[in-house]
């Protein structure tokens, strides 16, 4: 059998026992209710919106401009980093299966980098599929062009990053001398770019101007227009051009650049080939060293969180509930994850806003930072709990040594639960005291009186509310484990994983939901006695009568918890 029908046999009996495993495992009721979950949620959420009878909309010009300057930036960041960042070594990795299987066999260089090359295709084809169903209809009225040329524009990309990381490896073999060739050519480079930007700022200053709508879209058109910086951003504009082709003429037009592009980098990555094969030796062994230490719960990163102070020093006596907090609250990745989890969005709509021209709400920062911050504080108590898991969702493969530490159920469910909510508490009371010095952000005499007290009284709910949706979480950890995800390497994929994970966030935010009914009316109670002599400031006592009963009530369901996590078994299925 030649290589290539060994390949595709490999690969075809790889997807055939996938599918088959995955058919098994619908077997059982999980799956094949998340199976059930997770197509129905695919349907109506994507492929029910998706219209390929007719033209879409015109695209409005701003959308336009902020999707093209998006791809063209992330074309021009891949093609830096690919020269810039990163180890100087081939790229090209191997799994631990393909070193096995193809080293040891009698095939060349040549038909190992092929196969690379050809991995490497089928991840821009599914790329430029994905790319096409869920952002091509929003900017080009042709899908299928669309996919064809983002499939030639990450092709392209691809081969362009092995044959940099080529060269790469051809100077760190020359020493000191091919790494002054290098870093001067990327100096100057960095350099011209530099000049020209600035050189491009002073010849188009920012518009004073910029509260009138549509001023700052039109200033971004010309200054990319600008001789200069089209030269800059001639690479990225020639890859994205057959994607954002308005129509089959313009696409045809745009088509043969990129094709004599991809096939020059083909013809480089075949002249600039180097030795790869110890390299993807190492590391592939190294790949599965990690995944094992991840799994086991034993890995340190060099520069990770092993090698950093930790935040605050963990005392040899005191309670022994205070130690599983100290570890759940030093995972500072896991909480920087989760900032900007939050934040990212955030800042995509600024972004937004700005360049579809209403940017007149930012010329006054003081009446954008108050509304922001009180409802990102808002946001917080639904996103936190699902952004924030230092909990018992992120011990879950290691429930078996949780159980056996000397400590009452209700401890360590305590424990677990407290890290989560002293960082979600942290952020929101955080964020509410920065809406309520900064203001409403309008000169509105209804907003200015409730301001205050309405402030005050979300101070005291909203931290219970995201108290009780994080214990909700971790509730469903020790009642139903084989149906949370758990925070590791190698989780369940798939649309039956999918499935589960929706209808673990349904469950808890029913479950939260009903617990929230007493207090709304213990609260409403308080607001309605206190109304007569507090008026408005009755809704602060009205927020800490709610807040009370919501901290109860996770007070009751932490004892009633503990006695479960006792006697959980920690044999039965877990998540796959």
């Amino acid at each position: 059998m030649s290589f290539p029908g060994a390949v595709l046999f490999l690969w075809l009996a790889s997807t055939r026992n996938r599918l088959r495993l995955q058919v098994l495992r619908l077997r059982k009721p999980r799956y094949l209710v998340g199976a059930a979950v997770g197509l129905f949620y695919i349907y109506s959420l994507f492929l029910r919106r998706l219209d390929f009878t007719g033209p879409v909309a015109a695209v409005p010009p701003g959308v336009r401009l902020f999707a093209e300057l998006s791809l063209v930036g992330s074309v021009l960041v891949t093609l830096f980093s690919a020269w810039a960042l990163g180890p100087d070594r081939p790229s090209l990795t191997f799994t631990e299966t393909e070193v096995v299987q193809l080293f040891p066999a009698p095939v060349t260089r040549r038909s190992l980098l092929h196969y690379k090359l050809a991995r490497g295709a089928m991840g821009a084809a599914v790329g430029a599929l994905f790319a096409t169903l869920f952002v091509g209809r929003v900017v080009s009225p042709e899908p299928a062009l669309f996919f064809t040329g983002a499939f030639l524009s990450l092709g392209t990309l691809y081969l362009h990053g092995i044959a940099a990381s080529f060269m790469r490896t051809r100077w760190a073999g020359r020493g000191r001398r091919g790494q002054v060739e290098r870093w001067v050519g990327v100096g100057l480079v960095l350099a011209a770019v530099v000049m020209v930007v600035f050189s491009t700022l002073e010849t188009y200053p920012f518009p004073r101007t910029v509260g009138t709508p549509g001023a700052l879209r039109h200033w971004v058109e010309a200054v990319v227009a600008s001789p200069g910086l089209s030269a800059v951003l001639w690479p990225g504009r020639l890859l994205v051009a057959p994607s954002l082709a308005r129509d089959a003429s313009a696409f045809w037009s745009a088509l043969p650049p990129v094709v004599v592009l991809a096939v020059a980098h083909y013809v480089w990555v075949r002249l600039a080939e180097v030795p790869f094969e110890e390299t993807a030796v190492t590391q592939a062994e190294a790949r599965v060293r990690e995944q094992s230490q991840r799994l086991s719960g034993t890995l340190v990163r060099k520069g990770g969180l092993g090698a950093r102070k930790a935040p605050f020093r963990l005392s040899a006596r005191g309670r022994p509930e205070v130690a599983l907090i100290w570890k759940n609250l030093i995972t500072r990745k896991r909480m920087a994850g989760g900032v900007w989890t939050v934040m990212a969005p955030l800042l995509l709509a600024a972004v937004i806003v700005s360049v579809m021209g209403e940017s007149n709400v930012f010329t006054d920062t003081r009446r954008v930072v108050g509304p922001m911050a009180t409802l990102l504080a808002v946001m917080m108590t639904v996103v936190g709990p699902s952004a924030f898991r230092m909990d018992l969702r992120m011990d879950l493969p290691k429930l078996d040594l949780l159980r056996a530490l000397p400590l009452a159920g209700w401890q360590v469910v305590g424990a677990e639960l407290a890290a989560s909510a002293l960082v979600v508490t942290s952020l929101q009371l955080g964020l509410l005291a920065v809406g309520l010095v900064c203001g409403p952000g309008a000169e509105d005499d209804w907003l200015m009186t409730y301001w205050w007290p309405g402030g005050l009284a979300l101070a005291a709910l909203l931290p219970s509310v995201a108290l009780a949706g994080l214990f909700v979480q971790n509730g469903a950890v020790v009642l139903f484990p084989a149906w949370v995800p758990a925070d590791r390497v190698g989780s369940a994929r798939g649309i039956e994983a999918l499935g589960q994970r929706l209808l673990t966030l349904v469950g808890s935010l029913v479950v939260s939901l009903l617990g929230l009914v007493p207090a709304a009316l213990v609260g409403s109670l308080v607001a309605f006695v206190a109304w007569s002599s507090l008026d408005l400031w009755a809704l602060p006592l009205a927020g800490l009568a709610a807040a009370a009963v919501l901290l109860t009530e996770v007070g009751l369901g932490v004892l009633w918890l503990g006695r479960a996590f006792e006697h959980l078994d920690v044999s039965e299925d877990r998540p796959e």
